[in-house]
């Protein structure tokens, strides 16, 4: 089966399909084997404990192998940004882990440079369970001026197995879980330079 891309706009798409479920249970088992801690936000002057912006759980995993099985889903279905072509996903990869009423507000991600030094444009984010009541990733942006403004907002909802790309710079935010545990798989796609 081939995994096609589903664009919401021009930045952001999700692909279904990308593992499955067998996957996504196997991922969550040895995230949780692993043990999770409170997530740091990353700042410009390095990580800080900001439970007032984001108050989930993380675990870090250097997986080379993971991140080229997450490539050999994905590789075919990435547009060129810039000019550029995408050629890799990151290695360090983080595990995430919402407790109802946990959320990470309203933020932009930052893009990583590799050892080649290719820079990363997308965030790459797979659910690995949907069994839970809240927790979409939210896109929420304005246009227009004074009484023209405009909010336009997309909504994706989690579902285990699906993958949802997005560049860097754009605006989103882990709305808070309701019930239920929510696990997310996360690296960045790097592009050439």
């Amino acid at each position: 089966m081939t995994l096609v891309a589903e664009f919401v706009d021009p930045d952001i798409f999700t692909v279904a399909g990308v593992f499955s479920a067998a996957e996504c249970s196997a991922l969550i088992d040895r995230a949780e084997s692993i043990g999770f801690d409170a997530a740091s936000v990353r700042t410009h002057s390095g990580p800080k404990m900001m439970t007032n912006i984001r108050n989930n759980d993380r675990v870090n995993l250097d997986d080379p192998d993971l991140a080229a099985l997450m490539w050999s889903r994905i590789s075919h279905v990435l547009p060129s940004i810039d000019d550029q072509h995408a050629v890799g996903v990151d290695s360090q990869l983080r595990f995430y882990r919402y407790e109802p009423g946990q959320e990470f507000k309203r933020h932009k991600d930052g893009s990583v440079t590799n050892d080649a030094g290719h820079v990363s444009k997308l965030s790459y984010l797979i659910y690995l369970n949907g069994d839970f009541d809240g927790g979409s990733t939210t896109f929420r942006d304005y246009d227009g001026k004074g009484d023209s403004r405009r909010k336009i907002e997309h909504v994706i909802t989690p579902i285990a197995g699906s993958a949802l790309l997005f560049r860097h710079q754009r605006w989103h935010e882990g709305s808070a879980l309701v019930s239920g545990r929510k696990y997310v798989l996360r690296s960045d796609v790097f592009y050439s330079a």
